[in-house]
């Protein structure tokens, strides 16, 4: 490995230049590119155990746990090494096979590596005596059980499946079944608020089974308990490999109409179908809180402070994909956009035609073709479509041309239905003057993406320091935007080690006018006010356009016209950064498609206006199969396809996917979404005396139009900002 002195001598620069490269105390640009040129070379890298040396404090913290053979456990242990990686530390693993006096050793063994903390994840009897005793208070520790251990005096972290497994024996009750059974771990079994609850509901009974957690003597316990209660009614089980073992043994004899409800992370993928429901605790949420609270322990021993933090479990129950569907026959004919979530869809549908027996027929068209044929069609009455993809901006001029189906029945039918979208979206998706219209459908969330190994790049951080005076992180504002679009740019840097600063749509198109439209509103200004009033035409409208045209120099020459144009020039790896929606974001972390796969860095968008995007669905008003139509629209939006919507490849509007802890693998920035629903603005649609259709020509051709101009050098901002100003105007007032 590299030393500090053979990047000296091969830079041909003394010690105390290298460290005044590395620590960011020399402007001398010859000086900086020979050394980190000759590091290049060297692969060198700084010695983190030299650097844990010279501060006298161990980067290790110790992780003891039941086993790994959990996935609960597994999933435990990768989020804490990820997030102590990225503080700098590293962990030690040790097992304790749930034993007292192995968990008591692998204490001992922590400490004799003198880690700076310990986590330790147990499930035995008297579990936190021998790490209280081990520790003395002198190394920060936290203990995470399953039990309520009110006289332990360090940290700890409590585990509470209580109220989840209420609201299951509540689920139990309505469904009239009395006679459930538990097959648990002692620690579960030895809780005596978790058996108060049990025996409110089956004061009668007592079928219990105290085991181990594997899959071994779930399937032994479940033969015990069935052969000693042949009525038993349903089962919940203490752990995933307590479930499976449980659901193996009903296989062997045949059982199929007891459901079991697992103490489990959920997981879409395992759970539907498969069990009733979950009692469960993401591990991410342990691992965070664990370590907020181990490494304040460790940065901050003066002032840290010992606390309890309860974690309570939550009942997840899956709806099958299959609930909703009528039995009918004939034919559904669908007007989508061409885009992944109307392809999702298509593909899902084919279970609803095989339950249903109806076909489902979907026409895909390009985002002006579908808006141009959708008033046409509006305009003639006509029926061949029964149902069709709207974007949110087209809604109130397809209203307002009558083309469009009123569901404010379906809504008063269906009242629990509309419960569960994400806040806010009913309104700015489907709504017209009080009124019930479409189904929000496809999600619309921007958010700003960029290569995380290249702002976590020592080199390129100490550069990009040197250069500008900042910090190189995920812009806040549309300046830092720039900044860093022209650090990533090889045409203003030779150093970047990619080719362009950003991936950004161009051209006469929606896409174009979007993007604008998030420097307008950072900026402060507005194209209407709240009277309807066009008040573009400011010295903020300017300097929003100036910095949006500016990033135009940090970007590839293609011809970028759509979401997905942009997603693919950014999953090269050949950009530094991008903006995208949610919807069109899934195939850059797609391994084998995109190069960025796996080095994703997600955050707000500069400036945190983002412009609201999304589709919905709605009905012909001409149709002659309403009735179906509405059938099938409500399944395709309902809460039982908002996972499998998004495996598929589409987006879904449903709140209940975001606050899941599983999928993160498929969209890691799915926690961001509901921040940046927040956030969003809509497009305010102009007010104007002629037909409705043109209302969204002011965003699909009239601004882009004019930044057109600018980037090409015909006008410049000041100009483009006046004649938006006098074209929109008249448009208004136009008769």
């Amino acid at each position: 490995m590299a030393t500090i002195k053979d990047v000296a001598k091969c830079a041909g620069v003394s010690l105390g230049t290298v460290s005044n490269v590395l620590n960011g105390k020399t402007n001398n640009e010859e000086l900086i590119q020979r050394v980190e040129k000759a590091m290049e070379e060297l692969s060198y890298r700084p010695d983190a155990v030299a650097r844990s040396l010279k501060v006298t404090q161990s980067m290790l913290i110790g992780v003891i746990l039941p086993d790994i053979q959990h996935k609960e456990y597994a999933d435990f242990l990768h989020e804490v090494e990820h997030r102590v990686k990225e503080k700098g530390y590293s962990v030690l693993v040790k097992l304790s096979r749930n034993n007292k006096l192995v968990e008591k050793k692998c204490i001992e063994a922590c400490l004799q590596q003198s880690v700076a903390g310990i986590i330790l994840y147990s499930n035995t009897t008297g579990c936190g005596d021998s790490l209280s005793r081990g520790t003395n208070g002198a190394t920060p520790n936290i203990l995470i059980s399953k039990r309520d251990i009110s006289n332990y005096l360090g940290d700890r972290i409590f585990l509470s499946y209580e109220k989840a497994f209420e609201k299951a024996m509540i689920e139990f009750h309505r469904k009239d079944i009395s006679k459930v059974g538990l097959i648990m771990e002692k620690e579960m079994l030895q809780n005596k608020d978790f058996l108060n609850i049990y025996y409110s509901f089956c004061s009668s009974q007592e079928i219990q089974k105290v085991v181990e957690s594997c899959q071994e003597q779930g399937y032994q316990a479940f033969f015990e308990l069935y052969t000693a209660y042949p009525h038993i009614q349903a089962i919940v089980a203490g752990s995933h490999l307590i479930g499976t073992g449980v659901k193996k043994a009903m296989e062997t004899l045949g059982v199929t109409n007891i459901p079991v409800v697992t103490m489990k992370e959920s997981s879409w993928i395992e759970d539907a179908g498969y069990y009733e429901a979950q009692l469960s605790i993401p591990q991410k949420k342990v691992a965070q809180e664990a370590l907020k609270q181990i490494l304040d322990g460790i940065e901050r021993p003066n002032v840290h402070e010992s606390k309890t933090h309860m974690i309570q479990g939550e009942y997840d129950r899956v709806p099958s994909i299959e609930s909703g569907i009528k039995k009918n026959s004939g034919e559904l004919r669908f007007a989508m956009f061409e885009c992944s979530s109307g392809r999702s869809l298509q593909m899902l549908s084919q279970i609803y035609e095989k339950v249903c027996g109806k076909k489902i027929v979907f026409e895909f068209f390009k985002y002006r073709e579908l808006e141009e044929l959708l008033y046409d069609n509006s305009n003639k009455n006509d029926s061949y479509f029964d149902g069709f993809m709207m974007d949110i901006t087209w809604l109130e001029g397809l209203i307002e041309s009558g083309g469009v189906e009123n569901l404010d029945s379906f809504r008063e039918e269906n009242p629990e239905y509309f419960h569960g979208f994400i806040d806010g979206v009913l309104k700015d998706y489907g709504m017209y003057v009080e009124s019930l219209y479409a189904i929000p459908f496809v999600s619309g969330a921007q958010i700003l993406f960029y290569q995380k190994d290249l702002f976590e790049n020592k080199n390129l951080q100490f550069r990009f320091k040197r250069l500008y005076g900042e910090e190189l992180l995920p812009p806040k504002t549309w300046t830092q935007f720039n900044l860093i679009a022209e650090f990533f740019t090889k045409e203003y840097n030779d150093q970047s080690p990619v080719k362009y600063g950003v991936s950004l749509p161009k051209g006469e198109n929606i896409f174009t006018t979007i993007s604008f439209l998030s420097h307008l509103w950072a900026y402060d200004s507005e194209i209407f006010d709240e009277k309807g009033r066009v008040v573009l035409n400011n010295s903020n409208s300017v300097a929003a356009l100036k910095n949006f045209i500016a990033s135009y120099q940090y970007t590839s020459d293609k011809p970028l016209t759509s979401w997905n144009d942009v997603a693919d020039e950014f999953s090269t790896g050949a950009s530094a950064m991008t903006i995208l929606y949610d919807s069109d974001a899934g195939g850059i972390n797609n391994y084998t498609k995109s190069k960025v796969a796996g080095n994703l860095g997600y955050t707000l968008v500069p400036g945190c206006c983002p412009v609201l995007g999304g589709w919905s669905l709605g009905l012909n008003r001409y149709s002659k199969n309403l009735e179906d139509a509405k059938n099938f629209l409500l399944w395709s939006c309902g809460n039982q396809n908002c996972v499998p919507l998004s495996l598929l490849g589409g987006s879904t509007l449903r709140k209940a996917f975001y606050v899941r802890s599983d999928l993160e693998k498929l969209e890691p920035w799915k926690a961001l979404i509901l921040k940046i629903y927040q956030q969003s603005k809509k497009r305010v649609m102009p007010e104007i005396l002629d037909e409705s259709r043109l209302k969204n020509n002011l965003y699909t051709k009239l601004i882009p139009s004019e930044i057109e101009k600018v980037i090409q050098g015909k006008i410049n901002e000041e100009q483009a900002i006046m004649n938006l100003q006098d074209i929109i105007q008249s448009m208004i007032w136009r008769i």
